[in-house]
């Protein structure tokens, strides 16, 4: 009998400083690590969210034979700030999500100055072994660069739908299927946790709430994309809330 090994079952991704083994931070200049363990052979995608606008990834990778994935990168510059990463092998989400802040590489008991610009937007100057230096967290204007290689690029339709997947759900400004349309190009191959799907559910009801504007349809998209979230779900609570949302749309 196949013994399949526990990170097979149960995907996980860290992050690891290679240029500080010993230390559990990140600083712009350290080189790092991504490690992501599951099946073999699967593929690997990756939910990025930065300044609380959120990037699904299409397909960059794929476990080898052994079932691990890796990149290696240098943190630059524009690295500087807080970062989560929601890992995806196959159609399992990796554990844990991966949370991190990438700090400057001040002197300690130099001079610094930290101060904010605009919404969200932190800007801090300090003495470095090469004298003064300012980091700042982007604004949104210009794409961001993911730490394995991305853009994320300025606020569309996607990006929208993205933030309320991550954040909220709610209406996305899409009725009927055209929202769960919207949504499976969104997420591409990336799994998603319990807060998510529920987010999800949300954009579907809203999506179906006025019947004047939601046009007709047989609903093939949306029922797909519940039966794909159905499959996923572990908890019994969230497949009776999917469930619900199922008989609502039949019902529409």
């Amino acid at each position: 009998m196949a013994v399949v090994s526990a990170s097979a079952q149960n995907p996980t991704a860290k992050i690891v400083n290679t240029s500080r083994p010993a230390s559990t931070d990140f600083k712009v200049g350290d080189r790092f690590e991504l490690v992501v363990h599951g099946e073999a052979n699967q593929p690997i995608s990756v939910r990025t969210t930065r300044q609380s606008q959120t990037d699904f990834s299409p397909v960059i990778g794929w476990t080898d034979s052994s079932g691990r994935w890796s990149v290696t990168r240098q943190f630059e510059k524009t690295d500087y700030g807080g970062w989560a990463e929601a890992w995806t092998v196959g159609e399992k989400l990796a554990n844990p999500v991966l949370s991190f802040s990438v700090g400057a590489p001040c002197i300690p008991g130099g001079k610094s100055m930290i101060f904010t610009s605009g919404p969200n937007i932190e800007v801090l100057n300090c003495e470095t072994a090469t004298g003064m230096e300012t980091y700042a967290t982007p604004s949104m204007v210009p794409p961001i660069q993911t730490p394995d290689g991305r853009l994320i690029s300025s606020e569309t339709p996607e990006q929208i739908m993205s933030a309320l997947i991550e954040e909220s759900g709610g209406h996305s400004g899409q009725h009927g299927d055209d929202a769960a349309a919207l949504i499976t190009k969104v997420i591409g191959a990336n799994a998603l946790g319990d807060r998510e799907i529920r987010n999800v559910l949300s954009i579907i009801g809203s999506a179906f709430q006025n019947r004047m504007v939601v046009p007709p349809t047989v609903n093939p998209e949306t029922m797909q994309l519940l039966q794909r979230l159905m499959a996923r779900a572990q908890d019994d609570s969230l497949k009776q809330e999917i469930a619900k949302t199922v008989a609502f749309i039949q019902s529409q």
